[in-house]
């Protein structure tokens, strides 16, 4: 019985292939979206921090921010930022899945746990669109136009945003990881310069 376990190891060609999917909540589903083609809804109500999205086990790959430049610039942008200089990204179009297609949102309703979790950030209505604000993963040097059409859109989209006070206070809890610790090292400076005074 071990043999052709063995077998299996020592020959790996001959296993069949893995593909890793990412988990997605079955309260979500990929369709049409009005603000940006294709986007994820919820399907059913979908409660405070309940996580929908993980991407940690989905296809893709790490990348550096030179390689995540390039494939932006070829026009492919569905990565996530993890760090100053590393994302996740779908290299191409077989690493894509609907989860990749969550849109931003200037008001979202979901933020982000970890790195590459996505977690409502309030009570989800069936129907509602499902968004996190690109302010919560990005710090990379970028801009865009934003078509969310919320109230308090803020119009153009930057790899700067994090470091707006009030989007810090509004997503307190809900930005990646490597945001957080960038946000307070930041509220550690100011508050010993304002003892320095």
């Amino acid at each position: 019985m071990d043999k052709p376990i063995i077998k299996l190891l020592a020959y790996p060609h001959t296993m069949p292939p893995v593909h890793s999917r990412s988990y997605s909540s079955p309260k979500v589903e990929g369709r049409n979206s009005a603000s940006d083609g294709k986007g994820l809804f919820a399907k059913q109500h979908i409660s405070k921090d309940e996580l929908l999205i993980d991407f940690s086990s989905g296809p893709g790959k790490f990348i550096s921010l030179k390689e995540a430049d390039v494939l932006y610039d070829k026009g492919y942008d569905y990565m996530i930022q993890v760090d100053d200089d590393l994302f996740f990204a779908a290299m191409n179009d077989e690493d894509l899945e609907d989860e990749d297609f969550i849109n931003h949102s200037c008001e979202p309703n979901c933020g982000i746990r970890g790195s590459l979790q996505v977690v409502a950030r309030r009570h989800i209505q069936p129907g509602e669109e499902i968004t996190f604000d690109y302010a919560m993963t990005e710090s990379s040097d970028y801009s865009m136009a934003c078509k969310c059409g919320r109230e308090y859109c803020r119009r153009i989209i930057t790899g700067n945003d994090w470091k707006n006070e009030k989007l810090q206070q509004k997503y307190a809890g809900y930005f990646s990881e490597y945001l957080n610790k960038k946000i307070k090292t930041g509220l550690r400076s100011r508050m010993a310069k304002t003892a320095s005074l």
